[in-house]
């Protein structure tokens, strides 16, 4: 198969369109207020996923309707926080602490859906606590406000995504991701009332690509999961990190200190041990557009926030 059309390379497009999405997500708070862009971000999702809905003819009637507005407001609140960090913080630390959020999902899982607390999961529970550590070090810039709040989303986006994995088991994909991006617009668009301002030509340029290069992006890891396994897709979807930081140096000349980079790693090797162990979803940023990936089976279908 020529490389173009396999998983790494749909992995890897992916990667790149997710720290793309970051980028514009910077630019876009830069002339509009934090909580407008949070609106737009769940607004264009919902346009995207309606049609889709239509066309699926699946109905967002649902028995769990207090577990989808607990997910939708524990996800919301991580978009809030990851967009924070994102304004605050260098490009690639703030999706860093962002991609904590498999090291949470595992112990939100062994917490609450009584999955095995395993010697791997251990194992990466302790390296991500030490690469944690070394980002949090006196001298760096995620010692601070910006960065707690960051690895706070990361957590947000574990506990989510923990609900997502709870709500598959007797709800379909599609009515999960709809039904987060239909209250996150309805949520979203209350605290916008109070500072909204109309965009800029400019600023509508980057609304516009945010929310492109979101679609793009998880339109691409939908394809890399359907032609691989979840681990190596998570795996590779750590190179997203790679990609923001070359566009942070480039653009804004952003570069890590040696024990920010040394952290960074050992949080990217729990996360990769997280993944060979027991498969989880790819992680990827709050601010992306939710898309099944599986349009034969919803019920198998790994959502996003």
């Amino acid at each position: 198969m020529p490389f173009y059309r396999s998983w790494a390379a749909f992995a890897l497009f992916s990667a790149a369109s997710f720290a793309i999405m970051a980028a514009f997500v910077r630019l876009a708070s830069e002339s509009l207020p934090q909580s407008e862009v949070v609106f737009f971000r769940n607004f264009m999702a919902l346009l995207i996923l309606l049609p889709l809905l239509y066309h699926k003819k699946i109905s967002l009637k649902t028995s769990h309707f207090g577990l989808h507005l607990l997910r939708t407001l524990i996800g919301l609140s991580a978009m809030y926080l990851y967009f924070y960090a994102l304004f605050h913080l260098p490009l690639a630390d703030a999706l860093l602490l962002n991609y904590t959020s498999p090291l949470f999902i595992t112990l939100f899982a062994v917490l609450w859906l009584k999955e095995r607390w395993t010697k791997n999961r251990q194992i990466a529970a302790v390296i991500g606590l030490i690469g944690v550590a070394l980002l949090f070090h006196p001298s760096s810039n995620i010692a601070s406000l910006a960065g707690v709040l960051g690895l706070v989303s990361g957590a947000f986006a574990g506990l989510a995504l923990t609900m997502v994995k709870k709500l598959s088991k007797t709800e379909p994909g599609l009515r999960i991701v709809v039904m987060f991006a239909l209250g996150g617009s309805i949520i979203s668009f209350i605290p916008m009332l109070w500072t909204f301002q109309w965009p800029s030509q400019e600023a509508w340029g980057w609304l516009i690509a945010m929310g492109l290069f979101g679609s793009l992006a998880q339109l691409g890891l939908t394809r890399a999961y359907q032609l691989a396994p979840a681990s190596q897709v998570s795996s590779m979807s750590y190179t997203s990190l790679l990609f923001a930081g070359v566009i942070g140096f480039l653009f804004w000349n952003e570069s890590p200190d040696l024990l920010g980079l040394l952290g960074g790693c050992i949080i990217i090797a729990a996360g990769i041990t997280v993944a060979r162990e027991h498969p989880e979803p790819a992680p990827e940023p709050p601010g992306s557009v939710p898309i099944v990936e599986s349009e034969a089976d919803f019920k198998s279908d790994k959502t996003r926030l």
